[in-house]
């Protein structure tokens, strides 16, 4: 009895932690997988504003936004793989529609649509990456997220100063 009573004292006291790191690694992953996607995500829609766009500071803006994500990119890459996490390496149909969204939209309006599409990018990037800073598991996929958000900051004051002329 003793012995049952002590492996069940045991069994205990270990679940949670087994329950806790089994949250942590769904954490990172969701984050790695969302972070990962919105990355792919900048970049296609920069290059369809580089490629259609018409207005100076739009189009100069896909050009940073495209240089800073082709850098965060393999960073986050190398992140999540040293941590044992998978990311995606395209885009999913949810991202995908999006892409295509744009690609189709109106030449009159494309402009306005790409700033309004990285508003809403740039606003879910901080909130995402600011959360997983705060709240995620230690590890190189967290330093690495505390590096970028200032970046992505930038960004979104940037964008909203854009959208709102």
């Amino acid at each position: 009895m003793k012995i049952f009573l002590a492996s069940a004292l045991f069994l205990m006291t270990c679940v949670p932690g087994i329950a806790a790191d089994d949250e942590a690694t769904r954490h990172a992953n969701d984050f790695a997988t969302k972070a990962a996607l919105s990355n792919l995500f900048e970049i296609e829609v920069a290059n369809i504003e580089l490629s259609k766009g018409k207005a100076a500071d739009a189009k100069e803006f896909a050009r940073d936004m495209l240089r800073d994500h082709e850098r965060a990119g393999p960073l986050l890459a190398e992140a999540a793989k040293q941590d044992g996490i998978p990311i995606p390496a395209e885009l999913d149909s949810e991202q995908r529609q999006k892409v295509e969204a744009l690609q189709t939209s109106d030449p009159e309006n494309l402009d306005q649509a790409y700033l309004s599409t990285q508003v809403t990018a740039h606003q879910q990037a901080v909130a995402l990456f600011d959360e997983f800073v705060k709240q995620g598991p230690d590890g190189q996929l967290k330093k690495t997220a505390a590096k970028i958000l200032p970046d992505l900051h930038m960004h979104l004051t940037r964008i909203q100063a854009l959208a709102s002329k």
